[in-house]
């Protein structure tokens, strides 16, 4: 269920940032402040431009008085990091204005990480392992400002020095460096290298799924890689368990794990078969159900990767579980 956003003079009360989440923000400022002054330094370099805009003009911009305040909570940001030197935490209680600033700034910085990667992918001596490393990092500080605590129903301000889509004029051309920040994608990340799926069914119908939308740029059908494994996953459940009676995934992982009366055994340790039954609900209840009942937008390929990963290994579950009054 969606919430509504909270007002930008909404205070948190105390709130516990990573400290290399606070960290990766004062850089992202370091990068917004140096974009500020290009903002400036170009005004200034045309004179005709230059008397075009007015004292008045200039303060209406609020150039100076943005810089001013990013400054200011860049400093405070600092302050917060020197108080916990020796701590992987920071806490403070920031308004909902200043999380949505943290978010912005984040993200724009990450736009300009993703094109030094696009950069580096170009070089003809980088690793895949040293490309592999930095999409790791990339994907896991965009998740962290896209869904994470406080920056998840944040929405990102309008910042003075960030860019949008720009449409080039009739006839002009454009060169990759070019390219505004904020509509910088990364090539598909390297990834294939660092996942082996054992299971041929799964493989043979997901990852060439994957590997298409990864390919055509469409991230944001990767959730139907999820649904695909998990009907996978439903289906062997219902072929091993000889079910075709209509069973729910709820009711056939019930029928299946049963700690009294298994068709399943997993362990002959009651703890650990009844733990195995709440391996595949929480499978199918927290993963399975999100994309089935909703769309889930852009999903990062590295998340995708590892939920099929995690499916491939309760598949072999499944097939190295013993089947009472059935030879080995």
């Amino acid at each position: 269920m969606e919430t509504s956003e909270n007002h930008d003079d909404h205070q948190y009360n105390w709130v516990m940032f990573e400290r290399e989440t606070v960290e990766f923000v004062v850089r992202a400022i370091d990068f917004y402040l140096s974009l500020l002054g290009e903002v400036e330094a170009e005004l200034s370099s045309d004179p005709d431009l230059a008397a075009l805009i007015t004292d008045d003009k200039r303060r209406e911009l609020g150039l100076k008085r943005d810089k001013e305040r990013t400054l200011r909570i860049k400093r405070w940001l600092e302050e917060k990091l020197s108080d916990r030197e020796n701590s992987w935490d920071v806490s403070f209680s920031p308004s909902h204005w200043l999380v949505r600033f943290m978010k912005s700034v984040g993200l724009l910085y990450l736009a300009k990480l993703k094109k030094s990667r696009n950069s580096l992918a170009s070089r003809p001596n980088v690793t895949s392992s040293t490309l592999s490393a930095v999409d790791r990092e990339i994907s896991a500080k965009e998740e962290t400002f896209l869904t994470a605590g406080v920056f998840k129903n944040a929405s990102p301000l309008e910042l003075l020095a960030s860019y949008g889509d720009v449409t080039p004029a009739p006839g002009a051309k454009t060169s990759s460096q070019e390219t505004p920040l904020l509509s910088e994608n990364r090539p598909r990340p390297v990834l294939m290298g660092s996942i082996e799926i054992l299971d041929h069914e799964l493989r043979t119908r997901c990852l060439d799924l994957f590997n298409q939308f990864q390919e055509t740029g469409q991230s944001e059908r990767n959730d139907t890689v999820v649904s695909e494994a998990a009907r996978i996953l439903e289906n062997r459940l219902r072929t091993v368990t000889s079910c075709e009676d209509g069973k729910n995934a709820k009711q056939l992982v019930t029928l299946a794990f049963n700690v009294d009366k298994p068709i399943l055994v997993v362990s002959n340790v009651r703890a650990e078969q009844e733990a195995a039954q709440l391996l595949f609900l929480g499978t199918f209840g927290f993963i399975r159900n999100q994309v089935q009942h909703k769309l889930l937008g852009d999903m990062p390929a590295d998340r995708v990767l590892q939920i099929l990963g995690w499916i491939d290994y309760l598949l072999a579950v499944i097939s190295q579980s013993k089947v009472p009054g059935r030879a080995p």
